[in-house]
């Protein structure tokens, strides 16, 4: 009997705990993969940007037998990532002479500012390289350049960016024999087309970013005219004058030509050697070219008169000069002003 008792009260206790354990389960929600937050995959980090500015306080000099000027500048950079540090591969890319490079830091270690960036102000002195070309002289315009590097980190950790302000001139720059126009600042890229031995580098690994500074610099026109263009045009008028002496004065009338043809070699020997050997034709080698031509051919009518007078009288010889001084004279200019257009266009 006592049997029966105890198992009716065993099986009613689990029949008890059963319906309480099932309200329990049924009352918690079941958590499933659709429940469970997610965590965002981590992107690709870009490259820290560092903002850059030049200010040029002096160009000294250009030297147009070495393609090279000297320069007086400050280059300041700007980021705000304290992870890094763009000073140490910063590099000018075109120095004319190492040794001479002078660099002089303004801060001793880059200074706080109140956006919490840091900021880098380094003075530049040197020399450094930039081509030239001599073919428009004497009416030169060049493009004066200082590009500026990291040499350390590719662009898939640095990048520079235009500052405000990134390019200016001092307002008290002079140069002579130049003016100064609009200077010019550019914020690009630099691939190298070698892998320098290393094998496993892609393009991007080869892919720095730069800056190019650009200072075109021009001669001053009135310069150009008086020195050079105005003494040519005064020895052809002389020689042209020869040609309208009486026809009887037969020595003189040859001699001046020669004399200004002697005049235009040496005037044209002195300013080639005052520039530098170049490949290439310059404007004032084709002008002087044309100058010479222009006194060879007064000088041929000169000539030519001589054996009019002789055969046919002192007015057919004159009137023979006279149409030799027009035609050289317009050939002349016609060639001059399609040259200047030719070179300066």
């Amino acid at each position: 009997m006592y049997r029966w008792i105890s198992a009716g009260v065993l099986l009613l206790g689990l029949l008890l705990g059963g319906s309480v354990l099932g309200g329990l389960s049924g009352s918690v929600p079941q958590s499933t993969a659709q429940d469970l937050p997610l965590t965002p995959a981590a992107g690709p980090v870009g490259p820290d940007t560092v903002m850059a500015g030049v200010y040029v306080t002096n160009i000294q000099s250009v030297d147009r037998t070495t393609n090279s000027f000297d320069a007086d500048f400050y280059v300041w950079l700007r980021w705000s990532n304290p992870d890094i540090d763009p000073t140490t591969g910063f590099e000018i890319m075109n120095v004319y002479e190492s040794w001479a490079l002078t660099q002089t830091p303004v801060y001793e270690k880059p200074k706080p500012q109140p956006d919490g960036s840091r900021v880098w102000l380094v003075r530049y002195q040197g020399s450094f390289n930039s081509p030239l070309s001599l073919s428009d002289y004497p009416f030169e315009k060049q493009t004066l350049k200082i590009v500026i590097e990291d040499a350390d980190d590719n662009v898939t950790r640095i990048v520079y960016e235009p500052d405000a302000d990134p390019i200016t001139l001092d307002p008290n720059i002079t140069l002579a024999g130049y003016n100064f126009a609009q200077p010019r600042i550019k914020f690009d890229t630099n691939t190298y087309g070698s892998s320098f031995g290393d094998v496993g580098t892609t393009a991007e690994d080869r892919t720095y970013t730069r800056i190019t500074v650009e200072m075109p610099v021009s001669s001053p026109a009135v310069s150009g005219i008086v020195k050079i263009v105005m003494p040519i045009i005064i020895v052809l008028i002389a020689s042209g004058l020869g040609l309208i002496i009486p026809a009887t004065y037969v020595d003189s009338k040859v001699n001046v030509p020669i004399t200004a043809l002697l005049a235009l070699v040496a005037m044209h020997f002195v300013i080639a050697t005052s520039l530098p050997e170049v490949s290439y034709l310059l404007m004032v080698d084709v002008v002087y070219l044309l100058a010479y031509a222009t006194v060879t051919a007064m000088l041929a009518g000169a000539v030519r008169g001589a054996w009019v007078l002789k055969s046919r009288g002192e007015d057919a010889a004159m009137a023979l000069e006279r149409r030799f001084l027009a035609v050289t004279s317009t050939i002349f200019i016609v060639a001059v002003a399609a040259v200047f257009i030719f070179y300066l266009a």
